[in-house]
């Protein structure tokens, strides 16, 4: 069976039920969701599951009891990661939350490892209506992703990895960024 994995986020006025990103090659398929508010996601993690989703991951805006009601509604059947943040990425993450709860423009890069992916191409751009974007881009392995995000840290205040192999994975990404942007990485629920 090849990998059918589904990376959910946040974002207002969202259809839960269409793809934003979809990659799909010889390494398997990976598509990026989102939700209009968190409590869609239970039901969306649910119905990805019975449809034969493979893997889980949640955009850290989330949380942790948000990452559990994920799992349990997953009912154990496939992992469920979540994007938590590091020690060197606890300062610059808060500063994300505060600015983003204040209202202010800005812009985030979700990067998702997948076999075979080439970033030139599998990319998505969406443009905020307040000026900022989310960019979607998919990398063939963890080293890829530390050179995308070296080039794209100056213009975000956040980038989120996933599909990558924990902490090893994110390692090339918080060196290229080199603390200009806080990095978040995935870990998972058992």
């Amino acid at each position: 069976m090849s990998e059918d994995r589904v990376i959910i986020y946040e974002e207002t006025g969202a259809d839960p039920w269409t793809d934003v990103m979809t990659i799909q090659n010889e390494g398997g398929r990976t598509r990026v969701r989102a939700v209009g508010e968190p409590g869609q996601m239970t039901e969306l993690v649910s119905r990805l599951v019975g449809e034969g989703a493979t893997q889980v991951e949640l955009c850290g805006g989330f949380g942790a009891v948000w990452h559990a009601a994920a799992g349990r509604a997953a009912g154990g059947k496939v992992p469920v990661g979540a994007i938590y943040y590091g020690f060197e990425s606890l300062t610059g993450v808060a500063s994300y939350k505060t600015r983003f709860e204040a209202g202010e423009t800005l812009s985030e890069a979700f990067i998702i490892v997948h076999e075979g992916a080439d970033p030139a191409v599998d990319v998505v751009v969406h443009e905020k209506a307040d000026g900022g974007r989310t960019t979607f881009v998919a990398v063939p392995d963890e080293t890829a992703a530390g050179e995308v995000a070296g080039t794209m840290a100056g213009e975000l205040q956040l980038i989120e990895l996933y599909g990558g192999s924990g902490p090893e994975g994110a390692e090339p990404v918080i060196r290229a960024v080199d603390g200009r942007v806080p990095v978040g990485v995935s870990a998972y629920r058992r």
